[in-house]
């Protein structure tokens, strides 16, 4: 996770006094795009403080009680520490703006980039389950970059060309996403660095957790599978069939995909990969101008074509034919 705001050892304890924690050691986390992270060790455990650099104290009060929800489910995830008064959440005052605090219990694991098609099983079984956990009726019912927003960034000159794109990508996806597909609980960001790994002793690896749950909805649940192949599944700007296939078929050992849904995914690969590009051209341009990355949501834009120049037949059939 990235670090937007600064903290220095003794604005740390004051926050980590709250928690009655006493600590030790804290350093910055890197990484991530929506947060400022902190690792703290006590005398015992190690622990990420998060500093919500761009949600709001709502949004966090409800993130905080969807992982006490998903910890009463077993899901494999950041377990929250509640504070001494048994508050989800604390804040932080910086430069007059209240800014939410949330701690939780550090997972010890691995990011891995290149995932293989055991991990993808794997990370597809675990993903099953997680959706097929009844949605909490608190969580929002469009995905916070989907298609409902798109709209909003369309016709401001900034990129015209771009934005042309994509007022063409929302017409399309309007007409051809059939109603009545499942919905449930989804992550909603699964991408490689939102998976943790743990090495065994026998150097074998092993699904260790899912992070980072800020983007969770009740929204499509193939997005979910679409998501997930753009985030762990692609190579050199497009779709890596076989391990697509893994990913669904570890997928499929939990719940099993409606005719109407495999039908879907491509298509849902396709709408996952339009989406982030909204994300980075709304992030980039709009929210944090940031000249050296105010055009990779082009990238995204390759992304699509080379997804919709795969037949859909072959798409299909690489990912559902049997063996």
């Amino acid at each position: 996770m990235a670090t937007y705001t600064k903290l220095n050892p003794q604005i740390i304890q004051s926050i980590a006094d709250e928690y009655e924690l006493k600590i030790i050691e804290s350093f910055p986390l890197e990484g991530g795009s929506g947060n400022s992270s902190f690792v703290l060790k006590d005398d015992q455990f190690s622990y990420v403080l998060t500093v919500c650099d761009d949600k709001n104290l709502k949004e966090i009060s409800k993130m905080g009680a969807l992982l006490l929800f998903l910890e009463s489910h077993n899901v494999p995830c950041s377990r929250l520490v509640l504070t001494s008064n048994n508050d989800r959440m604390s804040t932080l005052k910086i430069s007059n703006i209240i800014k939410p605090v949330m701690i939780k219990r550090h997972i010890e694991g691995h990011v891995i980039k290149e995932l293989d098609e055991t991990m993808l099983f794997q990370v597809g079984m675990e993903l099953a389950r997680l959706n097929n956990i009844p949605s909490p009726d608190y969580l929002p019912t469009s995905h916070p970059y989907g298609l409902e927003f798109f709209s909003n960034v369309i016709g401001l000159n900034i990129d015209a060309e771009y934005e042309s794109w994509l007022s063409k990508e929302m017409i399309y996806l309007k007409r051809h996403i059939i109603t009545g597909l499942p919905k449930g609980l989804i992550h909603g960001d699964l991408f490689y660095d939102n998976i943790l790994f743990i090495v065994n002793s026998n150097s074998s690896i092993s699904f260790k957790a899912f992070i980072d749950f800020e983007e969770s909805c009740n929204y499509y649940l193939v997005f979910e599978l679409g998501m997930g192949i753009l985030g762990c599944c692609i190579k050199s700007n497009t779709i890596d069939l076989n391990k697509a296939r893994a990913f669904v078929r570890g997928y499929q050992q939990e719940r099993s995909l409606t005719k109407e849904e495999k039908e879907s995914l491509q298509l849902f690969v396709h709408y996952a990969a339009v989406a982030l590009s909204y994300w980075r051209f709304n992030k980039y341009n709009i929210k944090e101008p940031n000249e050296s990355m105010a055009r990779q949501h082009w990238e995204m834009v390759e992304v699509v074509k080379n997804i919709s120049e795969i037949l859909d037949t072959r798409f299909y059939n690489s990912i559902f034919a049997k063996d």
